[in-house]
């Protein structure tokens, strides 16, 4: 009965990873007609000599350490919220919080795109309501990543709250009452009881939004298209370039099975601090 399910997943999943791998070691230009001679480690070697290579690379770290630490503050305080007992209306609150979530990443990027245009978008319509100046927030290196971010953390914060009201919910209520008799106060029922007994979902949800945002492309692709001057190119942008725009296969293989190695590595390290804190 599991046999189906194998076949599939070495069928959707396998033959792509194996042919990435067979390309990687090789020499692949499709300016010059199909897979050549093998390779070895050059392509590796050649990716990580490229300078907007590194400089993705950097930019991939900004963003996903900024997105995962803001959209975990934001979405646990939003669930702190609707957890309170005795909160009216709630399910009408998490259905609205939960909308963009429903809303497809490429759409997004093209609302935000006009709601950030310097002369038609609302947002720097509201800046001159209130006396601020305009400012071009896409086309600017100063601004330009920290937009990406901000639609980012717009989009993406419902998934996070969706999984910590989860936890919070299915929280045991006894330590909490104990505390409470104890003469804690809010906050320290919310260091010493509700955090650590939240650790394990924190850190599975840090861990899936950690992956998805290191592969970042579509709302890049739509707000800025990796610029201004590459400021705002991810690894996955970056990829799509070398294999698309330059198309050099054989290094854009390369490229991704050192973004597939990078998320391995990190997933690695997260289950083991899941598990050492569960085990604690």
């Amino acid at each position: 009965m599991v046999l189906p399910t194998i076949v599939a997943l070495v069928a959707i999943v396998g033959f792509p990873l194996g042919y990435a791998l067979y390309v990687a070691f090789h020499e692949y230009d499709l300016t010059q007609g199909g897979i050549g001679a093998v390779s070895g480690l050059d392509n590796f070697r050649r990716v990580l000599d490229m300078d907007v290579f590194m400089q993705a690379v950097r930019n991939t770290v900004v963003l996903t350490i900024s997105v995962v630490i803001l959209e975990l503050v934001i979405a646990f305080g939003l669930a702190l919220l609707l957890n309170q007992p005795g909160l009216r209306f709630r399910n009408l609150y998490l259905g609205i919080l939960l909308i963009p979530l429903l809303v497809s990443p490429i759409a997004v990027g093209l609302v935000w795109r006009l709601l950030l245009h310097p002369d038609l978008g609302a947002v720097n319509w509201v800046f001159g309501k209130v006396g601020l100046p305009a400012q071009e927030w896409l086309s600017v290196k100063s601004s330009a990543m920290p937009a990406v971010i901000g639609v980012d953390a717009w989009h993406e914060t419902s998934l996070m709250l969706l999984v910590l009201l989860a936890g919070l919910t299915a929280l045991p209520r006894d330590p909490i009452e104990a505390a409470r008799v104890d003469g804690a106060n809010k906050l320290q029922i919310f260091t010493t009881v509700t955090v650590p007994l939240m650790m394990p979902v924190i850190l599975v949800t840090v861990l899936i939004r950690m992956i998805s945002a290191m592969k970042t492309y579509d709302l890049v692709y739509i707000l800025t298209a990796g610029g201004p001057g590459g400021a705002t190119e991810t690894v996955s942008f970056r990829i799509w370039k070398i294999g698309f725009t330059n198309l050099d296969m054989g290094n854009a293989a390369a490229a991704s099975i050192l973004l597939l190695l990078a998320i391995m590595v990190l997933t690695l390290v997260l289950i083991r601090v899941m598990r050492s804190d569960v085990d604690a």
